[in-house]
Formats: structure tokens, sequence, C-alpha cells
């Protein structure tokens, strides 16, 4: 999964370096629309997730039918549904961005790369869930080949439109999003080779069968995809006022965002690893094991998550040289380096034990704190430091360490209080 993970990101990273020797405002306008393209993205998200939980609950509870149903509605419901979402979003790609307060030519290029990844949003669509049924039913090693060819196609596909390519349909910021478009494909591929090559078991539902399943997923992903939702509008939210500042002030967000994505990587892929393994342990009524397996978990993610933001911090020059020479980026990134420590080892903590509680089904409370917290302080909070109070981007991360710190500590008290566990006993009996 952590393999998994440092792919996907890398999709990201890759563009955004290769982008930088083209033009600031292709940076700026593809960093901006991201977390708008990662907030739509979100619809399959739900779907992924609340599968994942599904099936991995029923293969500990060993009814595999019932998992092998549920595989078939989620994939079903996904490739629906990104069909359907990407051509409307494709349509209506103006107005849409238009709520992210740029201008000029950034806006153009920004509406052409969302327009372009909306329009094949069913190839994500789909590739994701697939990729998540491939690790819970114990297959992570397709997951990571699809990683590996779908970044080698970005890569030479980004450099190529970029720097070679001389047709005007295919340069820049559109190229660019062709060339993550086709890595999707590639990797929608392997997933399907790997679920035929791997006999993941598949039973079609009856139609009555087919909604009851997809409503316990939804009843798992609804709650968690709100939760992730909220924070990636937040993003967009962040995004918007950020431009505020100017061109160079959202260009550095998205390279200091690129750089710190790798601080929670390790974090977020043994905290996924770990709910699938809490999962099937709830599922088999082994209380006692999945809370001693989460307290292991979350000492081991503190520690990684610590050492390698503490790594970026000492490295941050060479990181950024990367991506540009402007000296202003430069010097900004100490202060919100050393913040972003601050925020890491929260993220290590929440993250862990977050997803323990979504594993045993236990989804509200943390909808709950995390609509709060992140509203109070990665947005509004973040709002007041950066802007009235003129602190700029420092002050957004100020206000997203508050954010996590508080989500840590509250998803702490909900795991030792053991009420996931009489949550997660009815669902059991039923």
């Amino acid at each position: 999964m952590f393999l998994e993970n440092v792919f996907n990101v890398l999709l990201g990273t890759v563009n955004t370096a290769v982008l930088s020797g083209y033009s600031e405002e292709a940076v700026a306008a593809t960093g901006a629309v991201m977390p708008l393209i990662n907030m739509f993205s979100l619809i399959f998200s739900v779907i992924a997730i609340g599968a994942t939980v599904v099936v991995s609950n029923d293969i500990g509870a060993e009814k595999l039918d019932r998992a092998a149903k549920a595989t078939f509605s989620a994939v079903t419901l996904c490739t629906v549904a990104g069909l359907l979402c990407g051509i409307v979003l494709a349509i209506f790609a103006p107005p849409v961005v238009r709520c992210m307060n740029l201008e000029g030519m950034v806006y153009e290029e920004a509406v052409l790369y969302f327009r372009v990844r909306m329009a094949a949003l069913v190839v994500s669509a789909a590739s994701s869930v697939m990729l998540a049924l491939l690790r819970c039913y114990g297959h992570p090693r397709s997951t990571i080949v699809a990683g590996l060819a779908s970044n080698v196609c970005n890569l030479s596909l980004s450099v190529y439109v970029v720097y070679y390519a001389t047709h005007p349909w295919v340069v820049g910021v559109r190229g660019i999003a062709l060339a993550v478009v086709a890595g999707q494909i590639v990797s929608l591929g392997i997933a399907v080779i790997a679920f035929v090559r791997t006999a993941i078991p598949i039973l079609r539902p009856t139609i009555r069968e087919f909604w009851r399943l997809i409503g316990s997923v939804l009843r798992i992903g609804l709650p968690t995809g709100l939760s992730s939702g909220s924070f990636t509008v937040s993003q967009v939210i962040t995004n918007s006022y950020v431009a505020v500042l100017g061109p160079t002030a959202l260009s550095a967000k998205v390279y200091y965002t690129n750089i710190l994505n790798y601080a929670y990587l390790f974090s977020v892929s043994v905290g996924n690893a770990n709910s699938l393994l809490v999962g099937r342990l709830c599922g088999a009524g082994r209380y006692e094991h999945a809370n001693a397996l989460n307290r292991t978990v979350v000492k081991v993610t503190i520690a990684v998550n610590f050492l390698v933001s503490l790594s970026i911090v000492l490295l941050r020059a060479p990181l950024l040289s990367f991506f540009t020479d402007n000296a202003w980026i430069l010097q900004a990134s100490l202060g919100i380096f050393l913040v972003d420590i601050i925020t890491e080892q929260a993220r290590a903590v929440s993250q862990v034990y977050e997803y323990a509680l979504r594993a045993a089904g236990d989804v509200m409370f943390t909808l709950k704190i995390l609509i709060v917290s992140c509203w109070v302080f990665s947005v509004s909070l973040a709002y007041i430091l950066s802007i009235p109070i003129g602190w700029g981007l420092i002050g957004c991360w100020i206000g997203l360490a508050l954010d996590e710190t508080v989500r840590a500590v509250a998803t702490v008290y909900r795991w030792r209080s053991g009420k996931w566990i009489y949550f997660h006993k009815p669902k059991e009996e039923s």
C-alpha cells in the first residue's frame, strides 16, 4: 500500500515538476483545480471504502458469497456513476472552475485541465474500486504493478508533450491532462487483468440484493466520504483565498503540498492496511486482538512521520529546487515545513484511529468531529490568520495543524472508550 500511495502522489509531483519548466501559470492552474478533481473523485472513494469494509467484515465472518456479491455491486455502481458524472462535469467545467477565483490565462488553462480529467472520470472510478478490492482480498502486489506502470506512462508522455510535442492539441496543460488519463487507462487495464488472474470471486446479485448491498456499502462509505469531502472542500476554499495572495503564493502552495504529501504516506498506508485487518478481526469478533494491533501500529506511524517530516525540513532547499528557483518560495518554506512537523505527528494518530473506527463500522463520530474541526480550524481560523492578520501561507498551515490535532485527540478518546465494540456487535448479529 505504501508503494502504491507513493506512485499515486508521484503522478502529481511529476506533472508539477514538468509544468514548472513550462510556465508558472500552468502550475498554478493545475494545482488550483486538483482539490476540485479530488472532491469529485471522492464520490467513488465512498463506494470503494464502503465496499472494502463490507467485504472485509464478510470475509472475517466467512460470508464469502455475500462478499462476492458486494464486489460485483460496488464495481458496477462505480462504473455507471463515473460515466454519468464525468460527462456532466466535462460539459459544465467553466462555471465549476470559476468558483476558484482564478483569472486570465490561469483560469483558461484550469478549465482545460479540469475538462479533460473529468471526461475520463469513469476510468479512475472503475480503477479505484477494483484496486481497493484487490487489496481487500490480499493481492496488493497487483496495485503496485498498476501504480508503477501508470507512473512510467505518465512520466514519459508528460515529458514528451511539454518538451517535444508540436501539435497544439497535445501541448502544455491539455497534454499533461491526457498523460494522466493515459496512465489511468493503463492502471485500469492491469486491474482488470489482475481480477481475472487472481480469480476474485464475483457473483451477480438479484436486484433486491444489489440495492441492499449498496445500502450497506453507503452506510459505511457515505459518512467517511462526507468526512473526506469536508476536508477536500476546505482545501478548495483555502486555494480560493490563497489565489487572492497572487499567482506566486498559489504556485508556492502547490510546490509545498507536492513535497509534504510524502510526509504522511507511510501513516496513511499503514492505517489503511491496519483497517483491513481490524475489519476482519471485528467480523470474527476478536476485539481484543484488534485493540492490541491498533496500539502497536500507531507507535510506528508516529515515529516514521516524525523522521520523514524532519528530513523534509533539512532537505527543503534541494527538494524545492526540483520545482523552482524563486527566492521568496525557498525562504518561506522553513516556517511552513516546521509547522508541518506538528501536523504530521497528529495525522499519524488520527489516520490510524479514524480508519480503525471506520473498519469497525463506527463512522458517525469521526464524521461529526472532522466536520466541526475542519471548518473551525482549516477554513475559518486559516482564513483569519492568512488574510486579515496577514500571515499568508503559514496561517493556512497553522489552521491545518490545529485541525489534525483536535481530530487525533478525539479519535483516540473514542477508540479507548470501547464504544466501537458495542456499535459493531448488533451489526454482526444481524
